[in-house]
């Protein structure tokens, strides 16, 4: 599900990732894309890393819980918020029996997993305090090496791709100075909506791991495996 209803973003940005969620299905999995039911008021497109509408991001999460909700009643196995705000996960969480499934705990459990120092990777400076208590809260805060920023606002990006890629570069080097072995919480307009992660880790040299494919992996993970998804619950 985009993080917003229709309308929200402009229709190639709104198509463009549409197709990106639709992109990772495979012979084993089906992945159908949606819009958030409604408008709430919460746009994810531009801007900066500054505090984010309380109002605005609480109907939200709401109307995000309200369609994951259709979504176990249409027969689906998982639902999947687009974004690293993981809108509507918690709620959601109280209200279906299907596995519920967030970006930004997918990749922060998948660095975990691995064990290895990492950096976030966001639009603009200004979300580091969050980032760090979603760590905090997943148990990997001592794995958060580094939060860099691209310093351009999302909706500039598909006009200074060129730009996008060079900071990206700059970025890991950051983050590597700073001690961090993996990018691994990464804004997903940067990664992979503009280019694919692949292209990333050669432009840089770098280890990525993007929300996206974190997200659709853990949620296959936990449907095969047949664990009730209510141990997802965050905090544990």
């Amino acid at each position: 599900m985009l993080p917003a209803g229709k309308g929200v973003y402009p229709v190639e940005a709104e198509e463009r990732r549409l197709n990106l969620m639709r992109s990772y299905s495979t012979a084993a999995t089906q992945i159908d894309a949606d819009y958030m039911p409604a408008v709430s008021g919460f746009v994810p497109w531009g801007g900066g890393g500054g505090p984010l509408p309380e109002e605005e991001l609480a109907r939200a999460h709401a109307l995000s819980a309200q369609r994951a909700v259709q979504a176990e009643r249409e027969g689906y196995d998982a639902f999947c918020p687009y974004g690293l705000l993981d809108i509507g996960v918690h709620q959601a969480r109280k209200l279906v029996k299907i596995a519920v499934v967030g970006q930004a705990e997918a990749s922060l459990l998948f660095c975990g997993m691995m064990g290895r120092r990492f950096a976030s990777c966001t639009y603009m400076p200004g979300g580091e305090e969050r980032i760090r208590r979603q760590a905090a809260a997943l148990g990997v805060e001592h794995l958060y090496a580094a939060s860099t920023a691209i310093g351009i606002p999302n909706s500039e990006y598909p006009a200074r791709r060129k730009e996008l890629l060079e900071r990206f570069v700059a970025c890991t080097r950051e983050a590597r100075e700073k001690g961090a072995e993996v990018m691994g919480f990464i804004g997903m307009s940067i990664c992979p909506g503009e280019y694919p992660a692949r292209e990333y880790v050669e432009a840089s040299g770098f280890p990525v791991l993007e929300g996206l494919s974190c997200q659709i992996a853990l949620a296959e993970w936990w449907h095969r495996l047949g664990i009730p998804p209510a141990l997802l619950r965050s905090p544990r």
